[in-house]
């Protein structure tokens, strides 16, 4: 065997024990590097940042239709003008239109519901992004919260936050005076109200009438309270810092970050990825049950 056979022959085994890195391989090499040195491992979830939808303004008070995956919030303008937003599914935006001032939205995902806060009462949106009066008309409300079963509203009117109780299909009205300032109203599985109070957070439980400040917590941080679809309640402060609240011990437990700052709003969808509402942006964190980097160390 000539010398010139045996050079094509090394070379030949050469490439095929050590592939030849083209750029497609090597970007995706570094995009998997940077997807799994940023997984967020905490509350028996891996966090990967999904995507980030861009904004002109601050969305604010963010819930989330399970049944549809749309994305409802107030969007707060850089000259502090309001308009309610939907971010559906398909990643387009939908502002709607309402008579007057939207002011914030709540979804009742347990009746099916989507609300409508304005300052001239409370709508119901409907599927075909239709729009029509339910109750409190002539009231300038910003903040609306449903029992479990629906039979119960409150709402929260500017400009004092003063709480109401409205019930009997939205045709009987009273003052609910347990609750001095209904900023960020949220209600749980068990008809536990919470709300914020110059960004601390609070809850009213059911039966009682004297709301209780919860344990653990930072005080003047607080962005709101979300009830996720296997009941947990979860509280974020501004620093996206993640706890979850025990309502019998009204007490709240620390348990982890998503290292994001200046949070304004939280929600979490049916699948319990978390969205997070920061000035210019919407992020979505997906929460994956298994790690998807079981191989990579840092």
């Amino acid at each position: 065997m000539s010398k010139t056979t045996l050079l094509f022959l090394f070379i030949i085994s050469s490439s095929q024990s050590n592939p030849v890195m083209t750029r497609q391989s090597l970007l995706k090499q570094i995009n998997r590097d940077h997807f799994c040195s940023n997984l967020l491992n905490f509350n028996n979830f891996y966090y990967s940042l999904e995507e980030q939808k861009n904004v002109s303004g601050i969305p604010a008070d963010m819930n989330i239709h399970w049944k549809t995956g749309n994305v409802f919030f107030t969007l707060i303008s850089e000259e502090m003008k309001m308009s309610l937003q939907v971010l559906r599914p398909s990643g387009e935006f939908e502002t709607i239109k309402v008579a007057g001032l939207g002011q914030s939205t709540t979804v009742d995902n347990l009746n099916d519901v989507v609300y409508l806060a304005t300052d001239n009462g409370v709508y119901k949106y409907k599927e075909d992004s239709s729009i029509e009066l339910y109750t409190a008309l002539g009231e300038d409300v910003m903040y609306v919260a449903v029992s479990n079963d629906g039979s119960s509203m409150y709402i929260a009117t500017w400009p004092q936050n003063r709480v109401h109780k409205i019930t009997n299909d939205g045709q009987k009205q009273e003052m609910f005076s347990a609750i001095p300032n209904g900023h960020g109203l949220t209600v749980d599985t068990r008809n536990n109200i919470y709300f914020v109070a110059t960004k601390t957070s609070y809850i009213l439980k059911n039966g009682y009438s004297i709301p209780i400040k919860i344990k653990g917590l930072p005080s003047d941080k607080m962005t709101g309270v979300f009830v996720s679809r296997s009941d947990e309640v979860y509280a974020m402060d501004e620093n996206s810092n993640l706890y979850v609240v025990d309502s019998e011990s009204a007490s709240a437990r620390h348990v982890g970050s998503f290292s994001v700052s200046g949070v304004n709003s939280f929600a979490l969808d049916s699948a319990d990825n978390v969205m997070i509402g920061i000035k210019g942006a919407i992020l979505k964190f997906n929460a994956n049950e298994r790690n998807p980097c079981p191989d990579y160390h840092k």
